[in-house]
């Protein structure tokens, strides 16, 4: 049995941060302990890129990626951790069971564990995941709605398999065909240190004749020439260069270098994948939704200096068209 209580605070470690320990809220009754990184040690996402090949055509999409992946200027990738990324609910935290009436996906008629209180994040998109980490159940839901009783969504779906243990994708979400948690940023794991996997990018020119696995499907069809989702890229960066990147940003910031260098070495040994398309380029965390207060305590409230929005243009100065490389699809990597 779970007690829904209100939640209390625990001390947690933070590398590098500035007053060296931050509060995270817990619930009380909940155990502290390591993040479990979810999916199974060779999911795509999870597998490190050190000894993977290049593509062959590496500089033609890393081109690419650099000139046309944002609208505003090139090279434009942002951090988000508001609209059209994923807040992250807990069946725990459900009020009861309640049906849902959907147009596609596996869950129309049925009844799901769900919270009338839970919201979605802003933007059209309206996505929301539920988890079950007691039997590795992953809810995915699209344009999703809580209305009369009922949960209304344009997709949702129960992800087939174990979310801690599964390896691959799933076709019916969103663009690539891989489920929501996967190569998403959440706060328990940057706490701790390090991001263990690839990182989720959207993009606005996802190619409209074929995907590249570990993508399941071809979202667009007949779109113009552009990346093909799945694609997967990192970047060539040392840590002295890391450290001249971080020596740079301004003094106003310096409480959030110390998530700089986690985000850096992350996107240089796991990179990123193309998941979807976009408006713009970003890099998807947990939503402020259901994360705000985890992030806020990290010290990644949203703050403006010098004409920019941090942590949203953190990344700015640190990938640079040279340092980028694409890697070859997930189906070539040797085992």
């Amino acid at each position: 049995m779970v007690l829904l209580l209100w939640p209390v605070l625990t001390s947690v470690w933070v590398p590098g941060c500035r007053s060296n320990r931050v509060d995270l809220p817990v619930k009380e009754g909940q155990e502290t302990v390591r993040y479990a990184r979810p999916y199974g040690a060779r999911a795509p996402w999870n597998v490190p890129v050190a000894g993977l090949a290049r593509h062959p055509a590496s500089g033609k999409y890393r081109d690419l990626l650099w000139f046309h992946a944002s609208r505003s200027r090139p090279g434009n990738y942002n951090l988000n951790f508001t609209e059209y990324t994923y807040p992250v609910y807990y069946v725990a935290d459900a009020a009861g069971e309640y049906p849902v009436k959907s147009r596609w996906g596996n869950l129309d008629r049925k009844k799901i564990p769900w919270n009338p209180e839970w919201l979605p994040a802003p933007g059209s998109d309206a996505q929301i995941i539920l988890l079950d980490p007691e039997q590795g159940r992953e809810w995915n839901f699209w344009q999703v709605e809580f209305r009369d009783g009922v949960i209304h969504a344009s997709n949702a779906n129960l992800v087939d398999g174990d979310y801690r243990t599964k390896e691959d994708g799933f076709p019916p979400s969103r663009g690539i065909g891989v489920q929501y948690l996967a190569m998403l940023v959440r706060p328990e794991e940057v706490v701790e240190g390090e991001i263990r996997h690839g990182l989720s990018m959207p993009i606005r020119n996802t190619d409209g004749t074929h995907f590249v696995a570990p993508a399941t499907k071809l979202e667009h069809p007949g779109r113009p020439d552009g990346i093909p989702e799945g694609m997967r890229f990192a970047l060539t960066v040392t840590e002295g260069e890391i450290e001249e990147w971080l020596a740079s940003l301004s003094p106003e910031v310096e409480h959030m270098k110390w998530y700089g260098r986690i985000l850096a070495r992350a996107l240089r040994d796991y990179g990123w994948f193309i998941t979807d398309t976009s408006g713009g380029a970003h890099l998807q965390h947990e939503a402020w939704v259901t994360a705000g207060e985890k992030w806020s305590k990290l010290g990644l409230d949203t703050m403006e200096v010098g004409g920019k929005q941090y942590p949203r243009d953190l990344l700015d100065g640190l990938v640079t068209r040279e340092r980028i490389y694409a890697l070859i699809p997930s189906d070539q990597y040797s085992e």
